[in-house]
C-alpha cells in the first residue's frame, strides 16, 4: 500500500490517500499529477515535485473555502432536524421504538 497525492499544475493537492502500490497512478485525473508521499490538502502544496507548508495566507484561504455559511449551517441543521424526524416515524412504523 502506498500514501499518495494528486495535484494539480498549480501545486494544489485535490486528494490524498492509500491505494495498493500497482493503484497509484490511477488516482490522478486528465491534468492532474499523482506522487507518492502524505500531505494536507489545506496546509500543504506541491512545488518542484516536493511538498511544502503554505503560507498562513494560503492557509487562511484554504479554510475559507471549507467553512459554511451561516446560510449553510442553517440548511444543514434543518436537514438534520427533518432526517431525525422522519427516521423516528419509520422506526415507530416497524415498532422498534
Amino acid at each position: 500500500m502506498k500514501n499518495y497525492i494528486v495535484y494539480n499544475s498549480k501545486g494544489e493537492i485535490s486528494k490524498t490517500g492509500i491505494c495498493p502500490d500497482d493503484m497509484m497512478e490511477i488516482q490522478a485525473m486528465t491534468g492532474e499529477f499523482v506522487m507518492e508521499g502524505r500531505a494536507s490538502d489545506i496546509e500543504n502544496k506541491v512545488v518542484g515535485g516536493k511538498i511544502e507548508r503554505k503560507t498562513e495566507e494560503e492557509i487562511a484561504t484554504a479554510k475559507a473555502k471549507w467553512e459554511p455559511t451561516p446560510e449553510e449551517k442553517l440548511i444543514q441543521g434543518k436537514m438534520n432536524e427533518l432526517l431525525r424526524q422522519m427516521a423516528i416515524e419509520e422506526l415507530k412504523k416497524e415498532g422498534k421504538i
